[in-house]
């Protein structure tokens, strides 16, 4: 379980002086992605000023292991990939100090913010989207691209009415924006864990399909995003191309399912010139 860990209103003012800018933004990636690991958070943070991998693992060990010794992360019992993984294969997250001293300039009344060893599916999942979250990162930093904006959970949740005027919610994985030369692509971002019936995707594509239909997104700006399934093997993503298609006939339009090595070839070329490809090879969403 994970440790409740207390420090000090007084402390934290002394932790504020001490943390670098590159441990507050570690904390920050933290925050928004809930959970990280090692090897993750290498690659984000650590990756681009290192002469050699071997370098930038090391210099990750040594911040990781200090914001733990202040008390402002720490790490799950559960580690992805076992023992053998090594370093990267921790998987860290917050403590409420850490929480409270990234909002320490916050005029506002802070969250509660409970802190406890997730479950394995949920923790899986969350992995996977912070996983989605690092292939844009890269991707946009590899292709000249610019990600413009990136919306967690809850904040990339969306409200809208039904035809019948009630309130209901909108719940993607992620949202993001990215720029490349003369295009702009806004995505909603779902991850497929192979977990959930296709009954449950066709819901959830519903869902999309009502939201679209309300106009709310498309008042600012004037586009609603490609829905981005990422699935996990092939099998699982011929099924929901299939589904999807004939449920949706013009789904190619909004729903794309790929695997995660097709990411960078979708955002790179963007979504249009990767949709003419698909229509080209006779191809599904």
């Amino acid at each position: 379980m994970l440790k409740p860990i207390r420090i000090t209103k007084q402390r934290l003012h002394e932790l504020k002086q001490e943390t670098t800018a590159q441990d507050r933004a570690i904390l920050k990636s933290l925050l928004s992605c809930r959970y990280l690991t090692g090897q993750q958070l290498v690659r984000l943070h650590f990756s681009r000023n290192a002469e050699t991998p071997t370098a930038a693992a090391y210099a990750a060990y040594r911040c990781l292991n200090r914001l733990r010794d202040y008390g402002l992360i720490q790490s799950l019992q559960r580690r992805i990939g076992g023992v053998r993984a090594g370093s990267g294969s921790f998987v860290w997250t917050l403590t409420s100090g850490g929480f409270r001293l990234i909002h320490m300039d916050s005029t506002g009344v802070l969250p509660r913010r409970q802190f406890r060893e997730p479950s394995p599916h949920f923790l899986a999942h969350t992995l996977l989207i912070s996983e989605a979250y690092l292939q844009f990162t890269e991707i946009c930093a590899q292709n000249n691209m610019t990600l413009s904006k990136v919306q967690f959970e809850p904040g990339c949740w969306r409200q809208y009415r039904n035809n019948a005027g009630k309130q209901l919610v909108l719940k993607p994985d992620l949202y993001a924006v990215t720029q490349g030369s003369g295009y702009e692509d806004c995505w909603f971002i779902e991850i497929d864990c192979d977990t959930e019936t296709v009954a449950r995707i066709l819901d959830k594509c519903d869902r999309y399909i009502h939201y679209l239909r309300s106009g709310t997104e498309q008042k600012q700006p004037d586009v609603f995003p490609y829905v981005i399934w990422i699935v996990p093997n092939e099998k699982r993503k011929r099924s929901l191309q299939k589904h999807i298609c004939t449920q949706y006939p013009r789904g190619g339009q909004l729903f794309l399912v790929i695997l995660p090595d097709e990411l960078k070839d979708l955002l790179a070329g963007g979504a249009e010139k990767y949709i003419q490809n698909l229509d080209a090879k006779g191809g599904t969403s």
